[in-house]
């Protein structure tokens, strides 16, 4: 394991080392917004539904919209994780941007994404100013970035890497946690996968998630949006007997067997991290996002991988069973914001995306 991650980190130092002026050197040529999206596409995105949307104002100010089309009304319904998805978006594109000596930041908040409006809506101004800090994160780490869902190694995460996103929590004002305790991690993976069930008995969510599968490659290709069922580790057509005829599912052998086949996708989970984050604000929200890209783009960077447990923050019962079972700072007023799982695997499969031309507003 540890030498496994000295080729990665060092593989990465090599590169840094060869071009310094590129990466991390004085402003040069301002990179064009379409450069940059061709990077921040491959951000991550809830349920990979890509809402961001940017309309060019000047070569150093963009509108950052989302498409109204791509949020969820069940999952999702005061817009918080889409917003968390906009922040994360951003921080991609500075990623993008430090090689030309540049950032992107956020420079003013219009309005909240809402289930309420319909159509393109405009988020905020974003704009491109030079870069004063070193960044350490190379853009190719987004394209190498996956979400990993099935069976991990066993090992837990490395304490260097831990401590690393420690450090980075800690500079957004956050706690981040972890656990690498057996009976512990067992416990947390059974009350996410017993979320699964209660996402079946809610009808409104069933057909919201059913909406949102891409059951095949075909599927998955044309929509470039969505779940596809390969990245998940599971055989499409289970998938969609599952959530479109759940009453065979919820009871007797074939509920034994669904939940022995999606257990069999957390074997090796060794570590799981949460995270206690401000997130009254539409502000607090969107600066989650850019941390959690951090955060990800670090362990992509360290040969680790994640796997988000969302749906223990959105299911009520979940939630409730999860905040009896987890340590949280008592000094820090910030609610529980985030849980997943994280370590080692092979590498999965990568989802598609929109292309830039989507992305980019005429």
């Amino acid at each position: 394991m540890d030498r496994r991650h000295f080729i990665n980190s060092s593989f990465i130092a090599s590169i840094a080392a060869f071009l310094p002026n590129v990466i991390f050197g004085k402003p040069k040529e301002i990179p064009s917004w379409e450069t940059l999206i061709e990077w921040a596409r491959w951000a991550p995105s809830v349920h990979n539904l890509q809402p961001q949307r940017i309309k060019v104002v000047s070569k150093k100010e963009a509108q950052l919209c989302y498409d109204t089309n791509f949020l969820l009304p069940v999952g999702d319904p005061k817009s918080e994780f889409a917003t968390a998805v906009l922040g994360v978006f951003v921080e991609s594109l500075s990623i993008a941007a430090a090689r030309y000596g540049y950032k992107v930041y956020l420079s003013e908040l219009i309005q909240a994404p809402s289930i309420e409006k319909e159509g393109i809506q405009t988020f905020g101004k974003i704009r491109m100013a030079e870069r004063t800090e070193r960044e350490e994160l190379n853009p190719e780490l987004l394209k190498q970035r996956r979400t990993a869902r099935t069976a991990y190694d066993g090992d837990p995460l490395a304490e260097t890497t831990l401590e690393s996103c420690k450090a980075i929590v800690a500079k957004f004002g956050a706690t981040l946690f972890s656990t690498s305790d057996r009976e512990k991690v067992e416990r947390l993976v059974r009350i996410n996968q017993q979320t699964l069930f209660d996402d079946l008995s809610d009808s409104d969510m069933r057909k919201e998630l059913d909406s949102l599968f891409r059951y095949s490659k075909k599927e998955a290709e044309a929509y470039r949006t969505g779940l596809w069922t390969k990245c998940m580790g599971f055989p499409g057509k289970l998938v969609k007997s599952v959530f479109r005829h759940h009453e065979r599912w919820t009871k007797g052998v074939r509920k034994k067997m669904l939940s022995s086949y999606y257990g069999s996708t957390y074997k090796g989970t060794a570590t799981i991290l949460w995270i206690q984050h401000n997130w009254s604000r539409t502000e607090d929200q969107f600066e989650f996002g850019r941390m959690l890209c951090r955060i990800w783009l670090k362990l992509t960077k360290e040969g680790a991988y994640m796997h988000p447990f969302g749906s223990l923050i959105t299911n009520p019962n979940a939630f409730t069973e999860l905040s009896k079972s987890l340590e949280l700072n008592p000094d820090n007023n910030a609610p529980l914001a985030f849980v997943c799982r994280v370590g080692y695997s092979k590498e999965p499969p990568r989802s598609f995306r929109i292309n830039t031309s989507d992305i980019l507003l005429p």
